[in-house]
């Protein structure tokens, strides 16, 4: 029994509704050549990749052609990852593009090795020009892209550990051929107009070699070198490295490490600020007991000597006070001892002191009585 016949695009349609269905297909890796690149007006790309012996016809979308880091070009080496799709129209098929890479990563690595050899021998690199991050900016500056998830995760990490930060967004193109000069010109202008900005944070998001390749530009190194204010460079994923990360002041794994690194806590302040004030309470706490007990100490030690001394010297004149009681002329007076004074009243020991005729007197105990000398004799008979 003959088969009932279906119409061409009944056929294609069916074709396309099975390729379209294969999850192989969905999602093919192909290497191959560009040939026949043709960029049509609507800015979609039509072209083929092409081996030795086949070749595939490709659509490249607009919005995935104006985020490309390079232009396609005749008999560049690339590997598509797309989905192959049928068109009904003339039975053709066709391989939609969803990702396109140069091929030879080992070309991209050699130019990012040769760069960084060439800046490395320029000094650009060395710690010595490395500017300190300030740990309590007033404002932060961030050079990426105003749409990319980049400036949505540093924002949000901002503004979570510390709302007192003012922060100022400086929107740049991060990849495609314009991206480099771009950014670049940002870094000078930044530098030239906002003074005031304490750290600038540089970077953007994740995605592949070719895509973070305006960080290894050096245009862009340049002007991270003879930036005046602190840059953190902030490019793709921790295991991605970029000649921005080898010349700023700071590389940040990602940019919300850049967050990070760029603003204290809040948070971590105020406990802080508790545990010294903990700190500084006890310390002082103890510092007044400890003084206090010294005090006390040596008030005791001092009432103790003040007493001695006063014992000491009360002793010291109770003595002086018996000498001189002992030595006491009417003591001796009293003990039937006379004085002798003459005109002058000088005492007169001695009897070569006396003149016949002058007039002394003669003190004792009781009394005194004025006399006359009318002889002077020598020894204790005289």
């Amino acid at each position: 029994m003959a088969l009932k016949p279906v119409t061409v695009t009944q056929l294609n349609e069916y074709i396309g509704r099975i390729i379209g269905t294969d999850p192989l297909l969905a999602a093919v890796v192909v290497k191959g050549e560009i040939s026949n690149l043709k960029y049509h007006s609507s800015g979609h790309v039509y072209f083929s990749i092409i081996d030795s012996a086949s070749k595939i016809s490709c659509f490249l979308n607009k919005s995935i052609a104006q985020n490309m880091t390079y232009p396609l070009e005749e008999g560049t080496e690339v590997t598509i990852t797309g989905q192959v799709s049928v068109f009904s129209k003339n039975g053709t098929y066709s391989l939609y593009v969803k990702h396109i890479e140069r091929e030879g990563a080992g070309s991209l690595a050699a130019a990012f090795e040769k760069m960084k050899e060439k800046l490395f021998k320029e000094g650009l690199f060395d710690q010595k020009y490395k500017k300190p991050i300030p740990k309590f900016p007033n404002k932060i500056g961030i050079v990426t892209s105003r749409t990319g998830a980049a400036v949505k995760d540093i924002l949000k990490i901002l503004k979570t550990r510390n709302n007192l930060v003012d922060i100022v967004i400086f929107p740049v193109l991060v990849q495609g051929p314009a991206a480099a000069g771009d950014i670049a010109a940002m870094i000078d202008y930044v530098n030239e107009n906002h003074q005031d900005i304490d750290t600038l944070i540089v970077g953007r998001g994740g995605g592949s070699a070719d895509d973070l390749w305006a960080f290894n530009e050096e245009v862009v190194a340049r002007s991270i070198f003879r930036s005046k204010i602190p840059i953190i460079s902030a490019v793709g994923h921790e295991i991605d490295f970029t000649i921005s990360d080898l010349v700023a002041d700071l590389r940040a794994e990602t940019p919300t490490a850049a967050a990070q690194i760029a603003v204290p806590d809040i948070r971590d302040l105020n406990n802080e600020l508790g545990n010294l004030y903990e700190n500084l309470y006890v310390h002082l706490t103890n510092k007044i007991m400890y003084n206090k007990l010294s005090l006390d100490r040596l008030a005791d030690e001092l009432k103790t000597n003040i007493e001695s001394r006063i014992e000491k010297y009360s002793n010291e004149l109770k003595q002086a006070l018996l000498i001189l009681e002992e030595n006491n002329p009417v003591k001796i007076l009293e003990s039937g001892f006379s004085l002798v004074t003459d005109r002058e009243n000088k005492v007169v020991d001695t009897v070569e002191n006396f003149s016949v005729g002058d007039k002394y007197k003669i003190t004792l105990k009781d009394g005194y009585a004025d006399c006359v000398i009318t002889e002077i004799g020598s020894g204790s008979n005289g």
